[in-house]
């Protein structure tokens, strides 16, 4: 019977063992296939950052050269402005600003309703920040910069029937509408510009903070399982000491109980 026992206790340590082994490779298993996806899910999100914070490079870019150029016609504006309107060389002067004008506001308002999409991804993500409860970013820059495009957009949105009346106005009136015009298209762009620099600064901090989110959970991860495998191999040592015990209880057939 004692012996019947230990070998009983042997095998029982040593399914234990094979169960502990086997507990401690799943759990390493698994934390490196749960960190390579995390680690690929933020590269993934890295790269779309990326891509889109280069796109919003290039559209930097192309605002800075309108600016520049409404800018120029509101000075030229608001100096015809101080000179006689019904003069014909004014009047010349005036519509040539006017031409030039046009097609600058067309091209900045074009870039604003391309950035509409960005604005309403800056708010979502605003929003899912808020709904996991991270902290949030430096004072509301993803949705004061949303704010600002979507503000910029609607200044820059200029109806064609207005451009039509000033066109057709007389020669006072079209003097100082064509320097509101300028006025509000440089304010509009200019508004569109720190609107699209503090995206792009959200878009920079939200890479550096996909970068952290990686390592944590990454670290988590891997303190998951060596926890797991610290775990296993506790009981594992149980396990042998079950087989040691076992050992002992067959390898002396001749010791009776007393």
């Amino acid at each position: 019977m004692r012996k019947l026992l230990g070998v009983f206790a042997v095998l029982l340590g040593v399914v234990g063992a094979l169960v502990c082994a086997t507990g401690i490779g799943l759990g390493w298993w698994a934390a490196v296939k749960t960190a390579d996806r995390v680690t690929r899910a933020a590269a993934r999100l890295d790269q779309g950052l990326s891509e889109t914070d280069a796109g919003l490079a290039r559209t930097e870019d192309r605002l800075a050269a309108d600016r520049s150029g409404l800018d120029d016609i509101r000075r030229d504006a608001e100096q015809i402005a101080a000179e006689n309107p019904e003069l014909p060389r004014v009047r010349a002067a005036i519509e040539q600003l006017l031409d030039r004008l046009i097609p600058k506001v067309d091209r900045a308002a074009a870039l604003a309703d391309s950035l509409r999409t960005v604005a309403a991804g800056l708010r979502a993500a605003a929003d899912i920040r808020d709904l996991l409860g991270v902290g949030p970013e430096p004072p509301g820059r993803a949705r004061a910069a949303a704010d600002a495009i979507d503000h910029a957009a609607g200044v820059l949105n200029i109806p064609r029937a207005r451009i039509d009346a000033v066109k057709s106005a007389q020669a006072v009136r079209l003097t100082r509408e064509l320097v509101i015009l300028a006025r509000e298209a440089a304010a509009g762009s200019e508004q569109l510009a720190d609107g699209l620099a503090d995206a792009r600064r959200a878009i920079a901090a939200a890479r550096e903070q996909t970068a952290e989110w990686r390592d944590r959970v990454v670290f988590w991860v891997y303190a998951a399982a060596l926890a797991n495998t610290l775990v296993w191999l506790w009981i594992g040592l149980g396990q042998l000491c079950l087989i040691g015990w076992g050992r002992r209880r067959f390898a002396k057939p001749g010791l009776t109980t007393p």
